[in-house]
């Protein structure tokens, strides 16, 4: 009996599209049927989204605030991804310096190291590495506990932002040490508490994926497939263009329309409007 080959990086066991898919559809009408979770947090909120709208965290950069139509979005999570060198940590990073000068403190979730005091510094006062509570989980239950501890944080400190850089790092790992399933559930298990965080207290969540090539297609896929596709409200493409230099792709957004797209230049002191302009519609 002939067997389809699969890329050796990706046996079997551990295929986005086919286990994350099935493992959605359970975790979905679970979801549904509990009132705390990710469905009933992202339907009916006409009101919110109107004092969402003021609440919006801007950025230094123009081009990015148009971009966003003001800012990050308040009580969604917006993923950022992109391949390895597009300025995923930078964007991240960038966020937390427009928090922190509106007084707030941030949430750094760093899985993969990528946080990096002397950048900071670059783009902040060295004072300001106070208003970061930097969080290094070791494995992806180890990034479980820490997503499920935020809620105490949350009220202990007062909070204008979460980032987790990245949010399948560990997760891919644990892919590939283990079933599919039981990982899936966990990342969607943590996605449905991020958005619930972000709801009850009106923050933004800003989380950075990783990519693969499909080997069927070649097209560039998110690693966590339809989970964190259908959990963020704000999907963010960003590519390399040249030194210095990257542009933003709007996949996904409640009101901005898909294509949209910006570029920016990356500076010591942060991200920058780019001389050179893209047409942005």
């Amino acid at each position: 009996m002939n067997r389809k080959r699969h890329h050796p990086k990706y046996p079997p066991n551990i295929i986005y599209k086919t286990k994350t898919k099935r493992c959605m559809k359970k975790i979905i009408n679970l979801l549904n049927k509990n009132p705390n979770k990710i469905k009933d947090y992202h339907d009916n909120n006409k009101d919110m989204d109107k004092e969402n709208t003021q609440k919006k965290l801007p950025f230094a950069a123009e081009s990015i605030n148009e971009f966003l139509n003001g800012g990050l979005e308040p009580g969604v999570i917006t993923n950022i991804y992109g391949e390895a060198g597009a300025a995923k940590t930078t964007f991240a990073l960038e966020a937390a310096k427009s928090c922190i000068q509106k007084g707030k403190k941030v949430i750094f979730i760093d899985t993969e190291g990528g946080f990096s005091v002397e950048r900071f510094c670059q783009m902040n006062d060295k004072e300001k590495l106070g208003m970061v509570l930097l969080i290094e989980p070791k494995n992806f239950k180890d990034q479980d506990a820490i997503i499920n501890s935020l809620k105490d944080k949350l009220k202990e400190e007062d909070i204008g932002l979460i980032i987790i850089d990245s949010l399948v790092s560990l997760y891919r790992l644990d892919l590939h040490n283990g079933d599919a399933q039981p990982t899936n559930r966990m990342l969607s298990t943590q996605m449905a508490t991020l958005i619930q965080l972000a709801k009850e207290h009106s923050i933004p969540v800003v989380a950075t994926n990783q990519v693969y090539s499909d080997f069927e297609t070649g097209n560039l896929e998110l690693v966590g497939g339809d989970i964190p596709k259908y959990a963020s409200k704000c999907l963010i493409f960003l590519e390399k263009l040249e030194l210095g230099k990257r542009k933003m792709t709007m996949i996904k957004h409640r009101s901005i329309p898909e294509g949209k797209k910006a570029a920016f230049e990356i500076k010591n002191e942060g991200l920058t409007d780019s001389k050179k302009k893209l047409g942005i519609f």
